[in-house]
């Protein structure tokens, strides 16, 4: 279940899956990286089809939270 990002630091983990919304689009990246208040996303899926380019992101807590990320608070699965 998708839930807004409010709180970086309790909301999100390694592997996390975050959602940009942008216009008609859904983007959905995984958290691979975090190191204090940066998070380094790699772009899992647009639309709901699998990409396959390797694209990564590196965004701040306030720029996830400016841009209305929401967060999956489903738990990770195990490797």
């Amino acid at each position: 279940m998708w839930i807004p990002l409010t709180n970086c630091s309790q909301q999100l983990r390694l592997r996390a899956k975050v959602r940009e919304k942008a216009g008609q689009y859904s983007i959905i990246y995984d958290v691979i990286e975090i190191e204090f208040d940066q998070y380094k996303l790699a772009i899992v899926s647009k639309d709901d089809i699998p990409v396959t380019e390797s694209y990564q992101n590196v965004l701040t807590c306030a720029q996830l939270i400016k841009y209305n990320f929401d967060v999956d608070d489903s738990p990770p699965k195990p490797l």
